[in-house]
């Protein structure tokens, strides 16, 4: 008759704790490894765009040309054109496209226009500094268009702005000091008028950005970041040490 291995209450006891930490390392791993999304990774989702597909959609063909200001790509990078870019957005939907209240057109305008104003109020786009970067007054161009090539002058901003957050694994860096100040503006555009008009000035001035918030939400992820992964570390040690000395014996 083959003779059992004994254990007593004790050693059951610690075995299956040292089991239970070690599934549950393993079964974290994985998450710790994926990018801890931010709320700026969600700040724009392909129903938005699909809204802006629809807010062109309900524009006529032949309808009336607007004038409207809007910046030009040229040269600027994907980050730098979506950061100027941005704000004469919501000045177009502001100034250009109101409808009645509670029609289709209008709920989408609101829907757009709370996304933009939640983009600064999440501090994903920060707003132009005149302290540290030049207007990107340069590449401002007063455009006379149809509605619906407006709208898609303003829905391709927010396509680059859904792939940079989508396809980049670190922050987005928003320094476009250099690349503003390479362009020299037109002196004629020195005289016209650069700012947003009086509606999108009231709903941006509801947003009080904060540039230091911006940095304790990035050195709080850093620093979460590492203590998770300090964390996880020691845990994995440890569980294949006691699994190590658990085989020898």
């Amino acid at each position: 008759m083959s003779q059992m291995t004994q254990y007593n209450p004790v050693h059951i006891i610690y075995k299956a704790k040292v089991k239970s930490v070690c599934i549950l390392v393993l079964f974290c791993l994985p998450f710790s490894m994926m990018d801890i999304a931010g709320p700026c990774k969600y700040s724009i989702t392909k129903d938005h765009l699909l809204q802006m597909k629809h807010l062109i959609n309900n524009q006529l063909q032949n309808g009336c040309s607007i004038t409207y200001r809007f910046t030009e790509r040229k040269n600027l990078s994907a980050v730098c054109y979506v950061k100027a870019a941005l704000p004469h957005v919501l000045d177009l939907l502001s100034a250009h496209f109101r409808y009645a209240r509670g029609s289709n057109s209008a709920l989408l305008v609101q829907s757009l226009q709370k996304l933009i104003l939640n983009i600064y109020s999440q501090h994903c786009v920060p707003v132009l500094n005149e302290e540290l970067e030049e207007d990107p007054a340069g590449f401002e161009v007063q455009f006379t268009d149809s509605p619906v090539r407006a709208l898609r002058r303003a829905e391709e901003v927010l396509g680059l702005y859904l792939h940079l957050i989508t396809h980049t694994n670190t922050f987005v860096d928003w320094t476009c000091e250099s690349e503003y100040s390479s362009h020299t503006a037109d002196p004629q555009l020195s005289t016209e008028l650069t700012t947003t008009t009086d509606a999108a000035q009231g709903l941006l001035g509801k947003i009080h950005l904060d540039s230091s918030d911006e940095k304790f939400y990035r050195l709080g992820f850093i620093v979460l970041s590492i203590m998770s992964g300090g964390i996880l570390l020691i845990l994995t040690v440890y569980c294949f040490v006691r699994r190590k000395a658990r085989c020898s014996k």
